[in-house]
Protein backbone atom coordinates (compact mmCIF):
# COMPACT_ATOMS: atom_id res chain seq x y z
CA UNK A 1 0.00 0.00 0.00
CA UNK A 2 1.31 3.55 -1.02
CA UNK A 3 1.09 5.99 1.47
CA UNK A 4 1.24 9.47 0.23
CA UNK A 5 2.06 12.70 1.19
CA UNK A 6 1.70 13.66 4.87
CA UNK A 7 -0.15 17.24 5.36
CA UNK A 8 0.90 19.11 8.59
CA UNK A 9 -2.28 19.89 10.41
CA UNK A 10 -1.64 21.85 13.86
CA UNK A 11 -3.03 20.30 16.91
CA UNK A 12 -7.00 20.60 16.94
CA UNK A 13 -8.49 21.44 20.48
CA UNK A 14 -9.42 18.75 22.90
CA UNK A 15 -13.10 17.73 22.82
CA UNK A 16 -14.77 18.48 25.95
CA UNK A 17 -17.05 15.12 25.02
CA UNK A 18 -16.07 11.47 26.16
CA UNK A 19 -16.21 9.41 23.25
CA UNK A 20 -17.30 6.06 24.27
CA UNK A 21 -15.83 2.81 22.19
CA UNK A 22 -17.64 1.23 19.96
CA UNK A 23 -19.34 -1.93 21.10
CA UNK A 24 -18.76 -5.39 19.64
CA UNK A 25 -22.26 -5.56 18.31
CA UNK A 26 -22.38 -1.64 16.72
CA UNK A 27 -18.81 -2.61 15.28
CA UNK A 28 -19.68 -5.58 13.57
CA UNK A 29 -23.34 -4.29 12.80
CA UNK A 30 -20.91 -1.65 10.91
CA UNK A 31 -18.44 -3.66 9.11
CA UNK A 32 -21.17 -6.15 7.56
CA UNK A 33 -23.05 -2.85 5.94
CA UNK A 34 -19.68 -1.81 4.18
CA UNK A 35 -19.36 -5.39 3.05
CA UNK A 36 -23.14 -5.32 2.13
CA UNK A 37 -22.82 -1.61 0.22
CA UNK A 38 -19.47 -3.52 -1.46
CA UNK A 39 -21.14 -5.90 -3.47
CA UNK A 40 -24.71 -4.57 -3.60
CA UNK A 41 -24.55 -5.19 -7.46
CA UNK A 42 -24.43 -9.20 -6.66
CA UNK A 43 -27.71 -8.87 -4.62
CA UNK A 44 -30.27 -10.08 -7.30
CA UNK A 45 -28.34 -13.04 -8.93
CA UNK A 46 -27.15 -14.45 -5.41
CA UNK A 47 -30.86 -14.06 -4.16
CA UNK A 48 -31.70 -16.18 -7.15
CA UNK A 49 -28.84 -19.11 -5.78
CA UNK A 50 -30.44 -18.99 -2.24
CA UNK A 51 -33.84 -18.98 -3.57
CA UNK A 52 -32.81 -22.06 -5.58
CA UNK A 53 -30.96 -23.60 -2.72
CA UNK A 54 -34.11 -23.38 -0.93
CA UNK A 55 -36.20 -25.32 -3.22
CA UNK A 56 -34.58 -27.91 -2.74
CA UNK A 57 -35.65 -28.66 0.83
CA UNK A 58 -38.08 -30.76 1.43
CA UNK A 59 -38.69 -29.05 4.43
CA UNK A 60 -39.55 -25.79 2.99
CA UNK A 61 -41.67 -27.22 0.44
CA UNK A 62 -43.59 -29.13 3.05
CA UNK A 63 -44.42 -26.26 5.11
CA UNK A 64 -45.59 -23.86 1.46
CA UNK A 65 -47.52 -26.78 0.31
CA UNK A 66 -49.34 -26.44 3.59
CA UNK A 67 -49.72 -23.38 4.02
CA UNK A 68 -47.50 -23.38 7.33
CA UNK A 69 -44.43 -21.06 5.89
CA UNK A 70 -43.50 -17.38 6.92
CA UNK A 71 -41.30 -15.34 4.72
CA UNK A 72 -39.93 -12.06 5.50
CA UNK A 73 -40.79 -8.94 2.96
CA UNK A 74 -36.90 -7.99 1.92
CA UNK A 75 -35.85 -4.42 1.57
CA UNK A 76 -32.39 -2.28 1.19
CA UNK A 77 -29.58 -5.00 0.78
CA UNK A 78 -31.52 -8.05 2.31
CA UNK A 79 -31.79 -11.29 0.84
CA UNK A 80 -34.69 -10.27 -1.85
CA UNK A 81 -37.87 -12.74 -1.25
CA UNK A 82 -40.06 -11.06 -3.52
CA UNK A 83 -39.43 -14.44 -5.45
CA UNK A 84 -42.06 -16.27 -3.18
CA UNK A 85 -44.80 -13.47 -3.96
CA UNK A 86 -46.21 -16.30 -6.40
CA UNK A 87 -47.66 -18.49 -4.56
CA UNK A 88 -51.06 -17.71 -2.11
CA UNK A 89 -51.79 -17.78 0.54
CA UNK A 90 -48.18 -17.18 2.69
CA UNK A 91 -47.58 -15.74 5.78
CA UNK A 92 -45.64 -12.03 5.95
CA UNK A 93 -44.63 -10.75 8.96
CA UNK A 94 -46.22 -7.54 10.08
CA UNK A 95 -44.48 -5.61 12.81
CA UNK A 96 -47.36 -3.23 15.57
CA UNK A 97 -45.32 -1.21 17.35
CA UNK A 98 -42.49 -3.06 19.28
CA UNK A 99 -44.44 -6.48 18.08
CA UNK A 100 -43.56 -8.44 15.06
CA UNK A 101 -47.25 -9.97 14.29
CA UNK A 102 -47.46 -13.00 11.27
CA UNK A 103 -50.28 -12.39 8.90
CA UNK A 104 -51.92 -14.51 6.46
CA UNK A 105 -51.81 -12.79 2.31
CA UNK A 106 -53.99 -14.01 -0.02
CA UNK A 107 -52.12 -12.09 -3.18
CA UNK A 108 -49.92 -9.03 -4.00
CA UNK A 109 -52.86 -6.65 -3.64
CA UNK A 110 -52.87 -7.44 0.09
CA UNK A 111 -50.01 -5.23 0.36
CA UNK A 112 -48.67 -1.85 0.30
CA UNK A 113 -45.80 0.11 0.37
CA UNK A 114 -44.88 1.47 4.04
CA UNK A 115 -42.29 3.42 5.60
CA UNK A 116 -38.98 4.18 3.95
CA UNK A 117 -40.89 2.00 0.66
CA UNK A 118 -40.67 -1.26 2.89
CA UNK A 119 -43.36 -3.53 1.66
CA UNK A 120 -45.88 -4.53 4.39
CA UNK A 121 -49.67 -5.39 4.64
CA UNK A 122 -52.45 -3.49 3.88
CA UNK A 123 -54.08 -1.89 7.43
CA UNK A 124 -57.22 -3.98 6.92
CA UNK A 125 -55.15 -6.81 6.94
CA UNK A 126 -52.72 -6.18 9.88
CA UNK A 127 -55.94 -4.82 11.82
CA UNK A 128 -58.33 -7.88 11.77
CA UNK A 129 -57.29 -10.95 13.81
CA UNK A 130 -58.86 -13.41 11.21
CA UNK A 131 -55.59 -12.78 9.03
CA UNK A 132 -53.31 -13.29 11.98
CA UNK A 133 -51.50 -16.55 12.55
CA UNK A 134 -50.36 -17.92 15.76
CA UNK A 135 -46.56 -19.05 15.80
CA UNK A 136 -47.62 -22.71 16.24
CA UNK A 137 -49.70 -22.53 13.04
CA UNK A 138 -46.04 -22.35 11.45
CA UNK A 139 -43.60 -24.93 10.64
CA UNK A 140 -40.68 -22.41 8.72
CA UNK A 141 -39.83 -19.65 8.89
CA UNK A 142 -37.45 -17.37 6.99
CA UNK A 143 -35.68 -14.93 9.47
CA UNK A 144 -33.93 -11.36 7.88
CA UNK A 145 -30.35 -10.42 9.52
CA UNK A 146 -27.50 -8.39 9.25
CA UNK A 147 -24.92 -11.27 9.89
CA UNK A 148 -24.84 -14.92 10.92
CA UNK A 149 -22.31 -16.82 11.81
CA UNK A 150 -21.33 -21.12 11.73
CA UNK A 151 -23.09 -21.54 14.88
CA UNK A 152 -26.35 -20.36 14.00
CA UNK A 153 -26.32 -17.03 15.97
CA UNK A 154 -27.54 -13.70 14.31
CA UNK A 155 -27.02 -10.24 14.35
CA UNK A 156 -29.71 -8.01 13.82
CA UNK A 157 -30.76 -4.36 13.62
CA UNK A 158 -30.58 -3.76 17.15
CA UNK A 159 -33.89 -3.44 17.86
CA UNK A 160 -35.03 -7.08 19.37
CA UNK A 161 -38.08 -7.27 17.29
CA UNK A 162 -37.03 -10.66 15.88
CA UNK A 163 -35.61 -12.22 18.91
CA UNK A 164 -38.40 -11.37 20.80
CA UNK A 165 -40.53 -13.06 18.11
CA UNK A 166 -38.67 -16.19 17.86
CA UNK A 167 -38.53 -16.75 21.34
CA UNK A 168 -42.49 -17.40 20.77
CA UNK A 169 -41.92 -20.88 18.63
CA UNK A 170 -41.88 -23.93 19.30
CA UNK A 171 -38.65 -25.57 19.75
CA UNK A 172 -38.88 -27.94 16.17
CA UNK A 173 -40.24 -24.78 14.47
CA UNK A 174 -37.32 -24.74 11.71
CA UNK A 175 -36.38 -21.22 11.14
CA UNK A 176 -34.03 -20.51 8.46
CA UNK A 177 -31.35 -17.34 7.73
CA UNK A 178 -30.97 -16.24 4.73
CA UNK A 179 -27.74 -14.44 4.15
CA UNK A 180 -25.01 -13.53 1.31
CA UNK A 181 -21.66 -15.47 2.25
CA UNK A 182 -19.93 -11.93 2.87
CA UNK A 183 -22.69 -11.79 5.76
CA UNK A 184 -21.06 -15.10 7.31
CA UNK A 185 -18.54 -13.92 10.22
CA UNK A 186 -16.54 -15.85 12.50
CA UNK A 187 -18.23 -15.14 16.22
CA UNK A 188 -21.29 -12.80 16.62
CA UNK A 189 -21.01 -11.60 20.38
CA UNK A 190 -24.53 -13.00 22.15
CA UNK A 191 -26.84 -11.96 25.26
CA UNK A 192 -29.03 -14.38 27.04
CA UNK A 193 -32.11 -13.12 24.74
CA UNK A 194 -30.52 -13.56 21.24
CA UNK A 195 -32.51 -16.22 19.49
CA UNK A 196 -30.17 -18.46 16.89
CA UNK A 197 -31.74 -20.12 13.63
CA UNK A 198 -31.66 -23.33 12.97
CA UNK A 199 -29.72 -23.48 9.79
CA UNK A 200 -28.50 -20.74 7.40
CA UNK A 201 -28.68 -20.34 3.78
CA UNK A 202 -26.63 -18.24 1.35
CA UNK A 203 -25.41 -18.35 -2.58
CA UNK A 204 -22.66 -21.06 -1.69
CA UNK A 205 -24.13 -23.45 1.24
CA UNK A 206 -26.36 -24.37 3.41
CA UNK A 207 -24.99 -24.14 7.00
CA UNK A 208 -26.47 -26.93 9.70
CA UNK A 209 -25.35 -25.44 13.00
CA UNK A 210 -25.35 -28.42 15.79
CA UNK A 211 -29.26 -28.82 16.14
CA UNK A 212 -29.31 -29.68 19.77
CA UNK A 213 -26.95 -26.70 20.84
CA UNK A 214 -29.20 -24.54 19.36
CA UNK A 215 -32.27 -25.79 21.08
CA UNK A 216 -31.10 -25.17 23.98
CA UNK A 217 -29.87 -21.96 23.03
CA UNK A 218 -33.47 -20.92 22.14
CA UNK A 219 -34.64 -22.73 25.06
CA UNK A 220 -33.19 -20.51 27.42
CA UNK A 221 -34.25 -17.30 24.99
CA UNK A 222 -37.54 -18.36 25.58
CA UNK A 223 -37.10 -18.06 29.42
CA UNK A 224 -35.38 -14.71 29.43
Amino acid sequence: MTIGKINEEKPKKASTSLKLPEQPKSLLRRMVREKLIAHSSENEPFSLMICNRLNQLDAFQIARQNNRLMIYLSFGNEVQTTSFLNVYPVVVPCCDENTIVPVRIFSRNDLESGRFGILEPKQKIRNNPKYHVTPEQLDVVFVPGLAFDTLGNRLGRGKGYYDRFLSQFPLNTLLIGLAFECQIVEQIPVDTWDCPVSIVVTEKRIICPDSENVRDIRQRAKIT
